[in-house]
């Protein structure tokens, strides 16, 4: 006979949750007194519409969305730290909440008494939480002021502390909330290897971040909120790219200057040619300020000859947000010939990359138009339109390589 599919860990069922938020000040003694006949006003929030979803044991699941997306509250119903206000959500088994991190520590308390005190509340012994002191303070890299007031530590060292604490729980399910946030590098490589260890443990993860290479790396399924309403739900690559595109697609309606406005620029040259109007367009030719990784841009120039010119050349250079040039080209280096021009007469020139290399940040252009036998600038336009770039997967650094991983030969045992 086949064995019976295992009930999910986290069952949501048309999960809704609204709060009352009050638009005036009649919670306040004062007003009440001096308004003693009003009533007392609020606007509803709609927080969570109707959010459904399973998580199956053992699932490494990330629940992602903008600020106002209805994550936390999501994971704080789940912890039963708020009731919903229609709808079901259950857990099997037994969970431990990473909510707010060293929330019940006590300032006057040390740390090793804190440890005790928190280890207690999430069901140790006090003779396991002994038997497991010394590896607390290593993994917080606290051991040598372990026996401190927590009111003298800085912010990361009682983040460390909280974290390290909260990992201390025996729990099947797992319910964390931006806890990538604590640490420096080093120490959330430490919270990567913990994560690691949940999966071989089978644990059932459920994590709130905007960390989206996190998601990528450690999670098997995403889930995307979007004020309140679930908008995808999938493989964690997927996921994340298709949030990716939507945060793009959002500061596109956003910017209401697609066209740079040259009126406000920082500029110099003689102006034998001037630069008159500056464009970026996506694959369809549509103006944007917004564009993905690996797919087509082009910049557009138009300009106007104010004296004949029958020698020139037209470039750019793409800065980073501090200023830093990551590329650059001209028509000379392109040998890409331009015709002599005479007074009055306008020109437009493009140069197309077929396949955008820069990875997710925000991005500066500069242009110039100059004489190519000599050191004559007509028009430069340092650093003047900002565009940004969104990419759907979680490569590092600024650029895409472009490259591609392939087996060259076939797998062999060692020889002796």
């Amino acid at each position: 006979m086949s064995e019976a599919p295992a009930e999910p860990a986290v069952q949501v069922r048309d999960l809704v949750k609204r709060f009352r938020v009050p638009i005036d000040r009649s919670r306040s003694l004062k007003y009440r007194f001096s308004h003693l006949r009003s009533t007392s006003r609020y606007r509803e929030l709609l927080a969570l519409g109707g959010v459904s979803f399973d998580i199956q044991p053992g699932e490494f699941v990330g629940i992602i969305g903008a600020n106002g997306s209805g994550k936390s509250t999501l994971l704080k119903i789940l912890s039963g730290i708020y009731q919903p206000t229609s709808g079901e959500a259950r857990l099997r088994g037994p969970f431990s909440p990473f909510l707010e991190l060293g929330v019940g520590f006590n300032p006057e308390l040390t740390a090793r008494e804190n440890v005790h005190v928190n280890g207690a509340i999430l069901g140790l012994s006090r003779a396991e939480l002994e038997r497991r002191m010394d590896a607390i303070l290593d993994f917080a890299e606290l051991r040598e002021f372990a026996d401190q007031k927590l009111k003298n530590y800085s912010s990361g060292m009682q983040v460390r502390l909280a974290f390290t604490v909260a990992i201390q729980a025996d729990a099947e399910i797992l319910l964390m909330d931006e806890v990538l946030a604590v640490g420096d590098a080093a120490f959330q490589a430490k919270c990567f290897d913990v994560f690691a260890r949940y999966r071989q443990e089978g644990k059932t993860v459920v994590l709130v971040t905007h960390d989206l290479a996190a998601v990528d790396t450690h999670c098997d399924r995403a889930i995307l909120l979007d004020h309140g309403t679930l908008v995808a739900d999938g493989p964690a690559a997927s996921v994340t790219a298709q949030y990716r595109r939507r945060v793009g697609e959002a500061q596109e309606v956003q910017d209401t200057a697609p066209t740079a406005d040259l009126a406000n620029v920082e500029r110099w040259g003689n102006g034998a040619i001037r630069l008159d109007a500056v464009e970026l367009l996506d694959a369809a030719g549509r103006r944007h300020s917004n564009f993905e990784t690996g797919r087509p841009l082009t910049v557009r120039c138009r300009l106007t000859a104010h004296r004949a010119v029958d020698d020139w050349m037209v470039g750019f250079a793409v800065h980073r947000a501090d200023g830093v040039i990551l590329a650059g080209t001209n028509t000379k280096i392109e040998q890409a010939r331009l015709p002599s021009l005479e007074p009055g007469q306008e020109l437009t020139v493009e140069y197309r990359i077929p396949f955008l290399g820069l990875l997710t940040g925000t991005y500066r252009l500069s242009l110039a138009v100059e004489a190519t036998q000599h050191a004559v600038t007509f028009d430069h336009i340092d650093q003047g339109f900002t565009f940004r770039v969104n990419s759907t997967t979680w490569k590092a650094g600024q650029f895409d390589l472009g490259g591609e991983y392939r087996v060259v030969s076939e797998v062999r045992a060692a020889e002796g």
